[in-house]
């Protein structure tokens, strides 16, 4: 008996123990499942079949069915088979062949009750003991809203890139229209430079070369101002002399400061900076007008200092200063000090905007200090350059200005402009513009200078009028109706070429610079231009057409010089002078666009170019027959 009670005891306890065990599993599943049932995001778990072997609420109600009617069905049969699509078939393989983690599985179904969403699933293999079948868990995430709104998001941002480029190709289109009347007026400027002689008339005619400078580097502005919020513009950085800038500023604040009677001092600096030129001296420019705008007496001061690796460059003023709790707000557009009135005559707050973006697109810092009533210095920060000026002050320009002899450093004798010659014996310069004025005031300056000229409306009437063997050279508008200024030297190419072409264009483009040149163009010129560039360009377009060894010594030069580059530089260089950006030029080779900058400046330094248009040249140059 007493045997027999034990054994019943002990048998008694193991079915006890079991019974708690299998207590215990069924309370700790149910408290898992309900746990799990508070989380938002869908969770199912499939068995190695692929059928559904447990699933949270929220999965029940994403596809508005019982989780009793969900278990043991095949996970591509739920939502009437609104699963059953080829990225969930290939999402489970995916699990089922590698056992590895698959997320972010992007489809696009139809589910009953919701209609058309979009689901992420994300799944994985798991398994609690080595004997025990596989099983996958799946999870959803409905992110329709979230593409929805990305989708928006991307609409609205096409119709402003659509908007900001319709208003920059508006005004890139009317750039030409409006520089063709400042280009008009400083010939006319020129023939009445020459006609008076009296000191009051010519004190007149400086004050109107001024004027027009000022309006000049208004519609610069414009210009510029646009393509900054069109997000078109890319910063073209190279390692130049600090000084040249500072040079061209301070000649031309000069008359400013006059004006105002303020005392203007430019300290030189012998270090060179890494940045686009251009684009930091329209940032200096704008800190320098603010600083005469608002300086009623007293002086201004640009100059720089060295900072470690980078190269302070600032400007101080001694005017009307800007309270503390402004030093941020001025960088705000339309946002002025010392302009209650909002006068136009003070501008309409936009300069320090543009220079703190300018800075932003740069990676140059902007800052300010100042003191009410008492002045004020803003500063801007740029990456040190390696290279000293032996000599602060030597002249250097940035533009699309210079002829391919003058860019090559090929310097050649300059017919003397003293006394006229007589025209008959002279070369005949060819004018080709379809403004009559302006053919007018080209025609009688260029005589004034001895040459014979032959003026004409268009290019078709240059065509039909002039006979090879004639020495001479063409000047010739980009645009124009009917026959470009382009399809005329291609035209001329075609029939065994023209006399040396120098182009005149109202928007520099690299493409059309590169295409004018190939087809014969000596120098592309931007308008407006100024009257001594036009007659330098021409003596030195008919001295290279003479002299044969000058212009063979050119491309001898350019080629020589051009085979210094590694492959790379070669191939940054040829991308770079047909147009391309530089975060193109990175796309399509691989590379950082750092990288593509610093190839870019070291071919640069190598063949000798300062500028775009210098590099074009000594490409074009420097290649087979200078094709």
């Amino acid at each position: 008996m007493a045997g027999g009670r034990r054994r019943g005891g002990k048998s008694s306890s193991v079915v006890a123990t079991s019974s708690a065990r299998f207590a215990e599993g069924k309370l700790t599943c149910a408290t898992a499942s309900r746990v799990v049932d508070i989380i938002s995001q869908p969770l199912a778990i499939l068995n190695d079949q692929l059928h559904v072997v447990f699933s949270n609420l929220a999965f029940c109600h994403a596809f508005a069915i019982s989780r009793d009617e969900i278990i043991g069905r095949l996970l591509t049969t739920i939502g009437d088979h609104c699963l059953d699509v080829a990225g969930v078939r290939d999402f489970l393989s995916m699990i089922q062949a590698h056992g590895t983690v698959v997320e972010d599985c992007e489809i696009e179904v139809e589910i009953p009750a919701l209609g058309s969403r979009v689901l992420l699933l994300s799944g994985q293999q798991i398994h609690n003991e080595p004997t025990t079948p596989r099983e996958i868990l799946v999870m959803i995430d409905d992110v329709t809203e979230r593409r929805r709104a990305e989708m928006a998001l991307i609409a609205a941002k096409w119709q402003s890139d659509r908007a900001n480029l319709g208003k920059s190709r508006i005004l890139s289109a009317t750039s030409h229209d409006l520089r063709q009347p400042l280009h008009t007026l400083n010939l006319m400027r020129a023939v009445l430079a020459k006609k008076i002689k009296d000191e009051e008339g010519l004190k007149l005619i400086t004050q109107l070369n001024k004027t027009s400078d000022v309006m000049l580097g208004m519609l610069n502005a414009l210009l510029e101002i646009n393509q900054l919020e069109a997000g078109v513009i890319e910063p073209h950085e190279v390692e130049f002399p600090i000084n040249d800038l500072l040079e061209r500023l301070r000649t031309e604040f000069t008359y400013h400061a006059q004006e105002r009677g303020l005392r203007w001092h430019v300290v030189p600096c012998r270090l060179s900076v890494w940045s686009d030129p251009h684009l930091l001296e329209l940032m200096l420019r704008n800190l320098l007008s603010n600083a005469v705008k608002y300086t009623e007496r007293g002086k201004i001061l640009l100059g720089c200092r060295r900072r470690g690796d980078r190269l302070r460059i600032e400007v101080w003023d001694t005017g009307i200063g800007i309270p503390e709790g402004q030093l941020q707000a001025i960088f705000t557009e339309f946002h002025q000090t010392g302009n209650p009135a909002h006068d136009g005559i003070l501008g309409f707050g936009l300069g320090l905007p543009i220079v703190q973006r300018l800075g932003h697109l740069l990676g140059h810092s902007v800052d300010v200090h100042s003191r009410l009533g008492k002045g004020s210095v803003f500063a801007i920060e740029a990456p040190l350059g390696e290279r000293q000026q032996e000599a602060p002050g030597t002249r250097h320009r940035w533009g699309a200005t210079q002829d391919a002899a003058h860019e090559a450093k090929v310097r050649t004798a300059s017919p003397s402009r003293g006394a006229p010659k007589d025209n008959a014996s002279q070369p005949t310069i060819f004018v080709v513009d379809d403004e009559g004025a302006l053919r007018e005031a080209m025609r009688e300056l260029l005589q004034d200078e001895g040459w014979a000229v032959e003026a004409y409306p268009s290019g078709m009437a240059f065509l039909e009028a002039y006979r090879p063997g004639k020495e001479g050279c063409l000047v010739v508008d980009a645009r124009m109706p009917g026959m470009s200024g382009l399809e005329l030297l291609e035209r001329l190419r075609i029939r065994g070429g023209g006399p040396p072409a120098i182009m005149i264009t109202g928007h520099a483009d690299v493409r059309l610079a590169v295409r004018a040149m190939r087809a014969g163009a000596m120098a592309f010129l931007e308008k407006p231009i100024q009257y001594d560039d036009l007659v330098v360009n021409i003596e030195r377009a008919l001295e290279l057409t003479r002299n044969s060894t000058a212009l063979a010594s050119l491309r001898e030069t350019a080629a020589k010089r051009m085979a210094g580059l590694t492959s790379r530089e070669r191939q940054v260089v040829e991308m770079v002078v047909e147009g391309n950006p530089n975060k193109q030029i990175a796309y399509v080779l691989g590379i950082s666009q750092r990288t593509v900058e610093t190839h870019r400046a070291t071919a640069m330094r190598k063949v000798g170019a300062k500028t775009l248009s210098e590099l074009i040249h000594l490409t074009i140059a420097g290649s087979p027959q200078g094709t």
